[in-house]
């Protein structure tokens, strides 16, 4: 009965004739939401509890905004944290791959030329540990992939490719745990990350293996010239691409099929 009376006061505000503000971010944030927390029953109750405690509470519309946001971000940020059982069930890399797959990201393991990716919710990858799948590639573009998340992908041996364009979340806590991919990341997308500054880049002198680096869009990285001068002295052989200039996609590049 939660779950159906959380839905049904997200569909009145869905409903109102024209569509509000709150209409549009209960349909973009609250139900995937609570999909994503059902889908661990462990922790459901618990959260859709939570929630019917949460609509239940007299707001005005602005307050409701504001903390509905912040309730559904704690959400996403506890959807993220490592799953010890999970990782020992499925081994490091195919947990991880099960995890990115079910937000959205896609992936490519070693010596295998096809990109996984979930199919109308459907995640089709082994469920159970094998030794010789490794994470190649990762594309998490346009995902909302938290701080959280790399708990989960610490122990990635093979990782080459990592592309985290236009993922809100990513910022300059995020880039000074990439230590955990410092003897094999390869190619590096951030365009789009708005959250980066120059204190993150600056952590990216850590990849040893760093040879392309796509540092695009960023509204908050001001010094962006002395940023790559400083990261080409570290890295002299790595390409660092700042301007809209053509560049490869993820099916084209290190990892081409």
């Amino acid at each position: 009965m939660l779950l159906v009376e959380i839905i049904a006061m997200v569909d009145v505000f869905r409903s109102s004739p024209p569509p509000t503000t709150m209409a549009v971010f209960l349909e973009k944030h609250v139900v995937p939401s609570l999909w994503q927390v059902l889908r661990v029953p462990s922790r459901s109750l618990s959260y859709l509890k939570k929630m019917q405690k949460f609509f239940q509470s007299e707001y005005t519309a602005e307050e409701l905004m504001v903390k509905l946001k912040h309730q559904m971000l704690d959400v996403e940020q506890q959807d993220q944290k490592f799953r010890p059982e999970r990782h020992k069930i499925l081994g490091p890399d195919l947990a991880s791959a099960h995890f990115l797959l079910a937000r959205g990201a896609s992936v490519k393991f070693l010596d295998d030329d096809m990109w996984h990716r979930a199919i109308q919710n459907k995640i089709l990858l082994p469920r159970h540990k094998i030794d010789s799948m490794y994470v190649e590639g990762i594309d998490a573009s346009n995902t909302r992939l938290m701080y959280e998340a790399f708990d989960c992908l610490a122990n990635l041996s093979k990782l080459r490719y990592l592309s985290l364009k236009n993922c809100e979340f990513i910022d300059d806590w995020c880039l000074d745990r990439f230590h955990i991919f410092r003897d094999t990341l390869e190619f590096l997308d951030l365009s789009g990350c708005s959250n980066i500054s120059e204190r993150g880049i600056a952590s990216l002198h850590k990849l040893s293996k760093l040879d392309s680096l796509i540092l695009k869009d960023l509204p908050n990285l001001k010094e962006l010239e002395f940023v790559v001068v400083m990261l080409q002295g570290f890295h002299t052989n790595c390409r660092i691409l700042t301007s809209s200039m053509t560049e490869l996609s993820p099916k084209e590049h290190l990892l081409s099929t």
